[in-house]
């Protein structure tokens, strides 16, 4: 079965052509960019808490360190750490903290 990125997890609908595009616009997550691939993501979503200016719960979501600790709570990081087990990237690797976009 193939692994759930954060947009389908949360149904939010932000990605290119979901449901709420037009009215909350497209979520930096699904976009290609660095993080692709990690945690056997699409793009960026499964590790979507290393994205800085996300829209979660709501609320533009500010930096990785400011977010992680909502992150953490969230059913897509829970659910992504637990499918990676010993293999789950919490950020890039030889990064302190998420590159800034």
């Amino acid at each position: 079965m193939e692994k759930q990125n954060c947009w389908e997890i949360m149904n939010c609908g932000r990605e290119p052509g979901g449901k709420n595009v037009g009215e909350l616009g497209i979520c930096r997550v699904p976009l290609s960019g660095i993080g692709d691939g990690f945690n056997e993501g699409k793009n960026r979503g499964r590790i979507c808490w290393a994205i800085t200016g996300t829209f979660c719960g709501g609320e533009i979501q500010g930096t990785y360190a400011k977010k992680l600790k909502s992150c953490e709570t969230c059913p897509a990081f829970k659910k992504t750490k637990e499918e990676e087990g010993d293999n789950f990237q919490l950020l890039l690797p030889g990064q302190v903290e998420p590159e800034k976009e």
